[in-house]
């Protein structure tokens, strides 16, 4: 081992066979598949519905009550179930009673005439098959680079790890905490005193204010206080999962923790649980669906909780004399010290307990994974630990070394104009006020700042103006959409050669008032209108980037902006509006982001590719994101699915960089590269094209565009795609194929391998990397670092790394830790969990806080040259996630990931769909 290393242990540990453990497999005889057909042919008869049957109903029955784990395989309409495997071994009259019972739930049987002795030959089929008890390890297909299991496996291995995980207390703060599993392998912190509590009384307690008005004093006299000391709960949830990651030979056990708010009623709720009597038994993780007054179980969970009922002679809820639903009305209110049932607040809001369990609880974790498995923890070596090289940096908020610049013309000429127009689109006077000092600070005219007039182009130097404009009814939100065409057309400025022309745009909109006035439209009060009905803001993006303008939208300030204290005087009038200014991030941000639209991209781009291990050679940087979504009425299926997928490329022209994305062909139009301004107006202008990751022609449309691009370049190109996203479409993108070689079409399985594997050799990227976030619970969360000098001592690291570490036993495979960007704040919440967790913490205010933990990115080398080694593509990958065009701090994604992701979420049906296979998983 070199000298001086910097060790980096990852919450994961390998598995044995052992830790996999055993499960029972009951082979079916073939004639049940009659049974299957005949009993989805009376339960669609019964219903009327065309879908598959709900095998997880019978599956949540089983966990339940024979605490196991259950998996059906295959379960497709087309091939029904031919083996279950379960954890544990069942007696036949154990199986024949669940199957009884859910297939007479299935088919709507009335409660009194539902019976033990109901006549199922599918039931009997079960009880008939002796089982035969399998290694999980034996099941498990490894490469030398690679691992695969069917879906059952993963499945099983997961039940028997949470098990082993939940059969040790954690030890944490100086407790130990029981830990329980549930039926979806999670395990949780289920003992009422190890629950976290807080109240909105003791989060946010009343601060001395002075010069409070009466009128303030009166209105505050007023409010109720039932709301400030009604205690709110929260509880430890961690994932547990047999996980793989790329080029690694061996399976791993990953935990992803996350915190667990607790709602007080069950209204809208989506996830709940239930205890059982016996505490040995795991807890039933449910489904809800309905709205308000009309949540419901889901229509499997309903199923699953009627067969346990009977079979386990064991009530769920409390029921009244006048009690005639499954779920009574008197289960809603989960108010209180949390009880045997409970379920997790339904969207993301205001609440007295922050989200993220902080370092110091990752690192318990980890300790305790380590010792339940008996194995090291997943490491890897620090190969680079500075990647922030020539990042972007502000003063004030102003990127001075972008706006300052003598080349500033030559890289507005990369981005494809001459000149650059701010068109400001302004309501009310202290918004116009507000942008005309923001332009004149950025721009570097502070004489500006008090006096500029509406309706004229004001020069900001050489090769920027700015126009202000007052907009009313274009910008007020309101049904007259049918309008805002011709009031666009209206707008004055809109074009003029050789400049790009980008808008500030204001918007009103207030999060809380607008989620109020949501809600009361869901539930059809009088009068009430969903806000995003009437919303300007997407209507006003499309029809200015049909004349090509790109709108950035500011929103007014909700509460008063304070000054920055200052710590000198100022050198320069520029600078004293800067401190007058330096606290208005959303107005900085919004600066920054509209420059990042225009396509304008700093040389020092090169310096921190190209500095130490990153690539030397001169090439271009393409990005392939993709995100697929339906509409509103998803549920039912009703719509095409939509695929948004962007190409970026970032290609060195002279010593600047011209930034351009390709866009697919769509109905009103032909597609191909633009530069990245005009790609984004032409984008926004269009609704998402319709598609699906599944189509096959998609990988040859993206190579085709691959080949476009390749054949005008004067050098190579590297590619970065979103492992999120993008690993179901090309088979080496999956973990599994890591040891599948293309052949000599490039095609994979009779699928392209990978992006431009189809091509020309001479047309194919010099390398692809794969990027995946910590977001997808398949990456491991950093959690504890170690310093190992050259006598081979060990000594603690710096648990706050943002390095880049190789993953051991493998070559292509790096893990960039990262470090949130909110734990370098001088606030005291910025180092919130560090030293100790929740439960040792006794500052309500810091409960209140969000609690952060460093997280990873992997970067998966795919492909790259056969004389070059990994390293430098993971350096500039690594490099490239500290280089955003419009943020200081690092993301997730390498630059021309990110970049197409923004123009993604600049669209606007942006989120104004659902998505139906999600790109994003939260924490």
């Amino acid at each position: 081992m070199p000298s001086n290393d910097t060790r980096m242990s990852m919450l994961a540990a390998p598995l044995t066979s052992a830790l996999m453990g055993t499960v029972w497999l009951y082979r079916f005889p073939d004639k049940i598949e009659h049974e299957w057909k005949r009993l989805r042919a009376v339960y669609r008869g019964k219903t009327g519905s065309e879908a598959n049957l709900p095998y997880a109903g019978l599956l949540m029955v089983l966990r339940a009550s024979g605490a196991t784990s259950a998996t059906l395989n295959p379960t497709s309409k087309s091939k029904p179930p031919q083996f279950l495997a379960l954890s544990q071994r069942l007696s036949p009259a154990h199986l024949r009673a669940a199957v009884a019972l859910w297939e007479q739930a299935l088919l709507q049987t009335p409660a009194d005439e539902i019976s033990l002795a109901y006549n199922s030959d599918l039931a009997d089929l079960f009880a008939s098959v002796e089982p035969e008890e399998v290694a999980v390890w034996d099941h498990v297909r490894l490469g030398p680079h690679a691992v695969d299991a069917d879906g059952w496996v993963w499945d099983a291995a997961g039940w028997n790890l949470a098990s082993v995980v939940a059969g040790t207390g954690l030890a944490v703060d100086g407790r130990i905490i029981a830990l329980r599993p549930d039926t979806e392998n999670n395990v949780m912190v289920w003992d009422a005193e190890h629950l976290w509590s807080n109240n909105w009384l003791d989060a946010r307690p009343a601060k001395d204010k002075k010069n409070d008005s009466l009128e303030r004093d009166a209105e505050e006299a007023q409010e109720p206080e039932e709301w400030k000391i009604r205690r709110h709960y929260a509880a430890l949830r961690v994932e547990v999962a047999m996980k793989s990651l790329h080029s690694l030979p061996v399976p791993l056990v990953v935990m992803t923790p996350r915190v667990s708010r607790l709602s007080n009623q069950i209204n809208s709720a989506r996830t709940a649980w239930w205890a059982p009597r016996s505490p040995s038994r795991p807890l039933l993780c449910l489904n809800l669906g309905g709205k308000g007054k009309y949540t419901h179980l889901e229509h499997t969970s309903r199923l699953a909780l009627d067969a346990w009922v009977r079979l386990m002679d064991e009530p769920v809820f409390p029921r009244g004399p006048k009690d005639t639903e499954f779920l009574p009305v008197s289960a809603m209110d989960l108010s209180g010290e949390p009880g045997d049932f409970r379920a997790l607040i339904p969207f993301s809001k205001s609440f007295p307990l922050g989200k993220g369990v902080g370092l110091h609880t990752v690192t318990a974790l980890a300790e305790h994974l380590s010792a339940v498995t008996g194995q090291d923890l997943v490491s890897g070596t620090q190969v680079a630990k500075v990647l922030s090289v020539a990042p972007r940096k502000t003063e004030y908020g102003r990127d001075a070394t972008l706006l300052d610049d003598t080349d500033l013309k030559d890289i507005m000429a990369a981005a494809g104009c001459s000149k650059l127009r701010v068109l400001a689109l302004y309501q009310h006077q202290e918004m116009r006020t507000r942008m005309q000092r923001l332009l004149a600070y950025h721009f570097g005219r502070p004489d500006l700042a008090d006096g500029m007039p509406d309706d004229e182009i004001v020069q900001l130097g050489c090769h920027t103006e700015v126009l202000l404009h007052r907009a009313p009814q274009l910008l007020c939100h309101s049904e007259h959409h049918d309008r805002r065409g011709e009031l666009t057309d209206a707008l004055p400025g809109l074009a003029a050669e050789d400049t790009g022309v980008v808008a500030l745009v204001e918007t009103e909109y207030d999060a809380k008032e607008w989620g109020r006035r949501r809600r009361a439209a869901r539930r059809e009060e009088e009068g009430a209108v969903d806000p995003y009905a009437l919303d300007a803001k997407p209507e006003v993006s499309r029809h200015l980037a049909r004349h090509g303008v790109l709108a950035q939208f500011l929103t007014p300030e909700t509460r008063k902006r304070r000054s920055k204290k200052k710590e000198r005087e100022a050198a320069s009038p520029l600078e004293a509006l800067g401190m007058e200014l330096a606290a208005d991030f959303p107005g900085h941000h919004a600066i920054g982001d509209m420059l990042r639209s225009a396509g304008l991209v700093h040389p020092r781009l090169t310096r921190a590719i190209s500095t130490g291990g990153g690539l030397k050679d001169r090439v271009a940087h393409l990005g392939l994101h993709m995100r697929a979504q339906l509409g509103d009425r998803h549920v039912n299926r009703t719509e095409e699915p939509k695929l948004m997928w962007i190409l970026t490329a970032f290609v060195p022209v002279g010593g600047h960089w011209k930034a351009l994305a390709y866009l697919p062909a769509h109905r009103g139009g032909s597609g191909g590269w633009f530069n990245y301004a005009r790609a984004q107006a032409l984008s926004r202008s269009h609704p998402i094209p319709e598609g699906s990751r599944g189509d096959v022609i998609l990988p040859r449309r993206i190579d085709h565009a691959l080949y476009e691009l390749s054949r005008h370049l004067e050098c190579g190109y590297v590619l970065y795609v979103s492992g999120d996203s993008t690993r179901p479409v090309w088979p080496l993108l999956a973990n599994k194929n890591a040891d599948l070689l293309p052949d000599n079409d490039g095609l994979a399985n009779g699928r392209p391998a990978l992006p431009g594997a189809t091509l020309a050799p001479e047309h194919r990227p010099q390398a692809v990397i794969r990027t995946t976030s910590s977001a997808d619970p398949s990456i491991p969360l950093p959690a504890l670092f170690h310093e190992i000098d050259e006598d081979g001592n060990v000594s603690d690291g710096d648990k706050t790394s943002n390095a880049l570490f190789q993953l051991d036993g493998t070559a292509t495979t790096f893990l960039m830790s990262r470090r949130p960007h909110q734990m370098d704040g001088k606030t005291p919440s910025a180092k919130s969990g560090r030293t100790q967790g929740r439960w040792a913490c006794d500052d309500k205010e810091q409960q209140a806080e969000t609690w952060f933990n460093l997280t990873a990115t992997e970067i998966a080398v795919i492909h790259h040259p056969d004389n070059a080694k990994a390293l430098p593509y993971a350096l500039t990958a690594a490099r490239l996630c500290n280089h955003a065009l419009a943020w200081e701090h690092r993301t997730r994604h390498p630059l021309p990931i990110h970049a197409a992701i923004q123009m993604d979420k600049n669209h606007p049906e942006y989120r104004r769909t659902i998505d139906w296979d999600s790109d994003d998983a939260s924490g």
